[in-house]
């Protein structure tokens, strides 16, 4: 079963490549407007890097915004993207030559967290996650 048709009509769709996962979490990020993907070493590049998608393409809007008292310097830059100029679709998001690749789609974001779909391509399946710690124990 590829991906979903719903998958395919969504432009906030990116595909996770998962290098490594033993001692730490490494990995590549495509999204559907750039070929090039971007790298992450542990989970918070990656959801800073799907954050910084759906924040470029205002979609899935934010329910609720996180409140800090003091400025932080975020360490890790994501790629920004042209939001104008789809490159790949959906089902182009994970390379054929990848063992352990996914597809995220992140339908809301409510309460301060993601809810959505992720498709695992080692068990051709789709997932519902409705948290982060959800999602990470589904890429794991």
């Amino acid at each position: 079963m590829p991906v979903s048709a719903r998958m395919k009509r969504t432009p906030n769709c990116v595909g996770i490549c998962i290098d490594e996962d033993k001692n730490c979490f490494r990995g590549r990020v495509y999204s559907c407007f750039s070929k090039e993907p971007q790298t992450f070493s542990d989970i918070n590049e990656l959801f800073y890097i799907v954050d910084s998608v759906m924040d470029a393409l205002s979609f899935p809007a934010i329910k609720t915004k996180n409140r800090t008292f003091k400025k932080t310097e975020a360490e890790f830059t994501p790629a920004t993207i042209d939001v104008e100029n789809k490159v790949l679709g959906a089902d182009e998001l994970i390379p054929a030559d990848v063992s352990k690749g996914f597809v995220l789609m992140v339908t809301s974001r409510d309460n301060v967290t993601w809810q959505g779909i992720i498709y695992d391509k080692t068990k051709d399946e789709e997932f519902n996650f409705n948290s982060e710690v959800e999602l990470i124990r589904l890429l794991k």
